[in-house]
């Protein structure tokens, strides 16, 4: 399988997200980009690709993100009991 990269990034209005096909929309929110990321993501792999999410930090490194579930509880928050 081919290992291809997708970074979700901040814009003026929003994140969006970069693929090799390019950039998404503009989501209102950090986590609609993600989960666009992911929906992206699950699509490429019916073309025998890997997707591997990441975003940028305060120094400017591409980090992996981890499973969105680790980031956002079944009830919208943070997963850290309400704490950003």
């Amino acid at each position: 399988m081919t290992q291809v990269y997708c970074d979700i990034i901040p814009q003026a209005s929003g994140w969006c997200f970069l693929s090799e096909e390019g950039q998404s929309p503009v989501y209102p929110s950090y986590r609609l980009a993600v989960e666009a990321a992911r929906g992206y993501s699950e699509s490429q792999a019916a073309k025998r690709k890997t997707t591997v999410l990441r975003q940028q930090d305060l120094k400017g490194r591409m980090l992996e993100i981890g499973g969105i579930n680790q980031s956002w509880g079944s009830d919208g928050m943070t997963g850290m009991s309400g704490r950003a």
